[in-house]
């Protein structure tokens, strides 16, 4: 058997020290041979008497309860017996879970011991979103109403066409898109006073909504109108359009 001579100062009671045992013997916690475990923890404790060592009562007393478990571990085990070794087991397994969160918290002070968290900033940016909806009402109110008293075009038969013209909301969508894609922002009257009927106006309107509601665009006040936003980071990917 291969003598192990400890320092009694690396272990703060019988736990540590058996548990040191246990792991450089690598035995199975859960299967320990209490005879190899007993020997060399009794061994242990006559280096201390030669050293003429003071040896703490808590190390006397798990050296007499292994000797307990071992002699139990002799006697022929009853039926549905509790394995005498368990409670050992149970305080082991306890003290090692103690004692890897111990160093686990020592290293987390170690390594945050100098540093600091940072206070949020506090930034100055226009609010886009969510916007108010009184805000979009009344802009599309102004508009429609623009188009309501527009004076009849002279070319009855061009503007027959133009009003009847059916237009889907992903069309305008795309129309919406390239507009702001190339002035990155626009005013909510200006543009849509290039709409030329109530139908067209509709489809606009249905289509900046579908954009908002993705993130496509955001919306924010500028006087009495909307400034209309591109967001560039959003993907034309989230917009669904209803059929």
């Amino acid at each position: 058997m291969t003598e192990i001579r400890i320092e009694i100062e690396k272990y703060e009671g019988p736990l540590d020290l058996l548990l040191t045992l246990i792991t450089k013997n690598k035995i199975d916690i859960f299967d320990i041979p209490i005879a190899v475990v007993a020997e060399q923890y009794n061994d242990y404790l006559d280096e201390l008497h030669k050293d003429n060592m003071e040896v703490a009562a808590d190390f006397v007393r798990m050296a007499a309860e292994l000797m307990l478990i071992k002699s139990k571990m002799l006697l022929p085990k009853k039926e549905d017996e509790e394995d005498p070794r368990q409670p050992l087991v149970d305080a082991l397994l306890e003290y090692r879970r103690a004692k890897e969160t111990s160093e686990f918290l020592k290293d987390r002070a170690e390594t945050y011991f100098d540093r600091f968290v940072r206070q949020p900033e506090i930034l100055d940016l226009p609010y886009l979103k969510p916007h108010e909806k009184e805000l979009l009402s009344e802009a599309f109110a102004r508009i429609y109403q623009r188009l309501k008293a527009k004076p009849e075009e002279t070319n009855e038969v061009f503007e027959t066409i133009k009003q009847n013209r059916e237009y889907t909301v992903e069309e305008k969508s795309d129309w919406l898109l390239a507009k702001l894609s190339a002035a990155r922002a626009a005013d909510f009257d200006t543009l849509f006073s290039e709409l030329g009927s109530v139908g067209e106006l509709c489809a606009t309107f249905l289509a900046l909504l579908t954009l908002v509601a993705a993130g496509r665009v955001g919306i924010m006040k500028n006087g009495s109108s909307a400034l209309l936003v591109l967001n560039e980071n959003v993907s034309d990917t989230n917009i669904e359009f209803e059929e």
